[in-house]
């Protein structure tokens, strides 16, 4: 309870700034567990509407879908490393409660990521009507998803599995060199970009 204490004080300076005032709406549980029943209906409301109401083909819906969850991996290693670590965005301010006390339940306000989807939704499929466009983000979404679930799992339980104690250590690292292990879910491009911890270290050792 200290720790969400502490946490929540560095949300409440004496002027709270918008990006201050966002990031304090995503502390809590009932917020944190909402995203987690939010999330997975946009997506079955997006493949809903792809296959029912655009008239897609299931299986372009589905090999669209899965180029959305691949293109996920990405997506959480941009927005960690050029978002969440970058900048006075509400993003910057929640993710670093997170650094600050791992434990804390917070995330995304819920309404804040249905909007931005719900958005886009409205523009792709009942303006433009362009076909599998909702089929990627619903991939992208579920990524999303997936993420926020193994990043709780990731703080809370010590599995045996060696592909999770890897990704586990891998995580670990990058609380202690936030500049460095941005992939939560996957390390792929932390090698690519040469961003992650180890890389850092054969370097040095040269």
């Amino acid at each position: 309870m200290k720790l969400v204490n502490v946490a929540l004080d560095d949300l409440r300076p004496s002027q709270e700034d918008s990006a201050q005032r966002i990031a304090r709406l995503g502390l809590g549980s009932t917020n944190y567990w909402l995203t987690f029943i939010s999330d997975p209906l946009t997506v079955v409301f997006f493949i809903f509407w792809e296959i029912f109401m655009l008239r897609s083909r299931p299986w372009l819906v589905a090999l669209t879908f899965m180029v959305g969850l691949a293109t996920w991996t990405f997506v959480e290693y941009a927005f960690h490393r050029w978002i969440y670590h970058k900048g006075y965005t509400a993003a910057h301010a929640g993710h670093m409660v997170h650094h600050k006390s791992p434990e804390t339940l917070i995330a995304m306000p819920w309404f804040v990521v249905t909007a931005v989807f719900g958005g886009l939704w409205y523009v792709s499929a009942r303006l433009v009507q362009a076909h599998h466009v909702l089929s990627v983000l619903a991939g992208i979404l579920l990524g999303f998803v997936i993420y926020g679930a193994f990043h709780h799992v990731l703080h809370r339980f010590d599995l045996q599995f060696r592909w999770y104690r890897r990704l586990r250590a891998h995580h670990v690292v990058h609380h202690h060199f936030p500049d460095r292990n941005f992939g939560v879910t996957s390390r792929f491009w932390d090698q690519m970009l040469k961003t992650s911890h180890l890389h850092r270290s054969r370097r040095a050792a040269r």
